[in-house]
């Protein structure tokens, strides 16, 4: 399986310019940990749920009059849709990270991917035969 394959297309994004709880309500709606910041396209940030609750709550911010510049974090830690799984576990790993936004050349977004589905690619990678899935809906285990 390839990084590709593993990654969630067209995620939920915020812009800079959003405010903290429009992009909070958006975090929740979507039940997402991490929402890339996007400008014209291009990534330029992230905010995770720890950005919102330590940063705007615990800073004293207020969610209606800030925006997401105010507490995003610029240039995160990305990998490309071309990159091996080891190289995003590494990345990950190496960051401390378990969600990555995935860019092209350019920087623009073209995925998310998170721990959890690199390591059930590797796995499914490392197993000779059909992927998974197949196997479930072949004996009818599916749901």
């Amino acid at each position: 399986m390839t990084l590709i394959q593993a990654m969630q297309r067209r995620p939920p994004a915020t812009t800079p310019n959003a405010t903290l709880r429009s992009a909070a309500r958006q975090m929740a709606s979507s039940r997402a940990a991490l929402l890339p910041v996007v400008d014209n396209g291009r990534l330029v940030g992230t905010l995770s749920a720890f950005d919102l609750t330590a940063r705007t709550i615990g800073g004293g911010l207020d969610p209606d009059r800030r925006t997401v510049r105010a507490v995003m974090r610029s240039n995160p830690p990305t990998c490309r849709a071309e990159d091996s799984l080891s190289q995003v576990r590494e990345t990950m790993r190496s960051h401390r990270l378990s969600t990555l936004p995935v860019i092209e050349g350019d920087g623009e977004l073209v995925g998310l991917v998170d721990l959890f589905a690199v390591e059930r690619a590797g796995e499914a990678g490392m197993a000779a035969g059909p992927e998974p899935d197949m196997v479930e809906r072949v004996r009818g285990d599916t749901h």
